[in-house]
C-alpha cells in the first residue's frame, strides 16, 4: 500500500507541476526527419555521410582514419570525435561508457557519440541552466536510441520548463530511459529521467533535497556542463 501510495502521489506531483511530457520526442515527426538526426563518420574511402543528403569527401591521398575539421560538421567542430568508433572520445563515465557529448555553437542543438552502442534503452538528454553549483532542468527531456558508435546523433533541446523559457543551456543532464530501484524516499523502481525530474520539482516546490539525494546515490545519470 505504501509503494502504491507513493506511485499515485508522484504522478500527481508531476502531472500538477508541468504539462504532460512526451520523452520520446526526439525522432517524432514533429521535431526533425531521423534520416537527418545523425551525421556518419568517414569510412574507408574518406567519404562522409549525412542522413539524406549527398555526401562529401575530403583528401582521398590521406588514409588516416581520423577525421579531419572539414569532415565534421562546423558547429561542433571545438568538440573531440571518434573517427573510428573506438578511440578519441572525451570523456567516459560508469553509465555511458566513453562518450563524446557537444553542444552546438547554436546552443539549443546537442550531439552525442557512444563507443558502446546502448540497444536496451534509449537516452535521455534533459537541459540544465547552471548557477554557482547549483543547477535545474529547464525543458523536457529528448530520448533517442544510439545504435552505431561510428555515429555522431544530434538532438534538438527545449527551454520550455514552465517559469525557466528564458533561462540559457549551460549544461546538460543524460540517462538511459531504464527503471532503477531508488531508496528511500522513493523506496520503489522508478524510470530515471522520472525519477529527476520528480526530485528537481520536489526541491523547488518544498526545498527538501531529500529526493535528489536518492537519485544522486544511484548513480545512473552523466551531468554534463557545457
Amino acid at each position: 500500500m505504501k509503494k502504491c501510495s507513493l506511485l499515485l502521489l508522484l504522478s500527481l506531483f508531476i502531472a500538477s507541476c508541468d504539462a504532460p511530457r512526451d520523452r520520446r520526442t526526439a525522432y517524432s515527426s514533429n521535431s526533425y526527419d531521423q534520416s537527418q538526426g545523425y551525421y556518419n563518420l568517414p569510412n574507408s574511402n574518406g567519404t562522409v555521410t549525412t542522413g539524406g543528403s549527398d555526401s562529401s569527401s575530403d583528401d582521398s591521398s590521406d588514409d588516416s582514419d581520423d577525421a579531419s575539421d572539414s569532415t565534421i560538421p562546423t558547429e561542433i567542430q571545438h568538440c573531440s570525435w571518434s573517427s573510428d568508433g573506438v578511440n578519441g572520445f572525451a570523456e567516459s563515465s560508469s553509465h555511458l561508457g566513453q562518450y563524446t557529448l557537444c553542444q552546438s555553437t547554436n546552443k539549443k542543438d546537442v550531439w552525442i557519440q557512444v563507443k558502446t552502442p546502448i540497444t536496451d534503452s534509449q537516452v535521455c538528454i534533459i537541459p540544465t541552466h547552471n548557477s554557482g553549483s547549483a543547477s535545474v532542468y529547464i525543458g523536457e527531456p529528448r530520448c533517442l536510441m544510439i545504435s552505431d558508435s561510428k555515429k555522431i546523433y544530434k538532438v534538438t533541446l527545449y527551454t520550455n520548463r514552465t517559469g525557466y523559457t528564458n533561462f540559457s543551456i549551460t549544461g546538460a543532464m543524460v540517462m538511459k530511459d531504464k527503471a532503477y530501484f531508488y531508496p528511500s524516499p522513493f523506496y520503489q523502481y522508478v524510470l530515471s529521467p522520472d525519477a529527476y525530474i520528480y526530485c528537481s520539482q520536489f526541491l523547488d516546490q518544498y526545498k527538501d533535497s531529500s529526493y535528489c539525494n536518492a537519485f544522486k546515490s544511484v548513480g545512473q545519470y552523466v551531468y554534463k556542463v557545457f
